[in-house]
């Protein structure tokens, strides 16, 4: 096997290694590094709307160069001399450009927009990733919102007592 089909199977497979090792969880439910160590205040509510949304992904300098890099290595395998040169760098332009795509499909998630009435008359909006189970019209939640103004939903499983 030459060095160019290697390069083009074992990049595809780094990545692919790396996205699938970077979404395992162990298990526990996954907080925005933010939460860590702040303070939150916490407000009980009841849902009144609940639908299912999709946030967008997210495109960094790992699709575009890794799709630069793949589209280079095709790229090379095609022509002789100076074809070559030119196929490498459409190669790298094209791939560049559906790196960015692939990785933007990629990082894309599955969310709910939920409308929720609190206890003291006001409502909030929050959308978040969506969880299982998924919230409904009428769940008891309660809402946990920094400082900064970020808020995440959870279905009340507890009383005010056990803060």
């Amino acid at each position: 096997m030459n060095k160019s089909v290697r390069i083009i199977i074992l990049v595809p497979l780094t990545i692919l290694a790396a996205l699938l090792y970077g979404c395992a969880s162990g298990g526990y439910e996954t907080v925005p590094r933010s939460s860590a160590g702040t303070t939150q205040t916490l407000d009980l509510g009841t849902v009144v709307a609940a639908r299912n949304v999709m946030i967008d992904g997210e495109s960094s300098q790992l699709g575009l160069y890794g799709g630069g890099i793949m589209g280079s290595a095709v790229g090379s395998t095609i022509g002789s001399g100076d074809g070559t040169i030119l196929a490498r760098a459409g190669g790298a332009v094209a791939g560049a450009i559906v790196g960015q795509q692939v990785e933007k499909s990629l990082t894309k998630k599955l969310a709910q927009e939920i409308t929720i009435e609190m206890d003291d008359g006001s409502a909030v909006v929050v959308v978040q990733e969506m969880k299982e189970p998924p919230f409904n019209t009428g769940d008891r939640v309660s809402v946990l919102q920094s400082r900064g103004g970020n808020a995440r939903v959870r279905h009340e499983d507890y009383t005010i007592s056990q803060y």
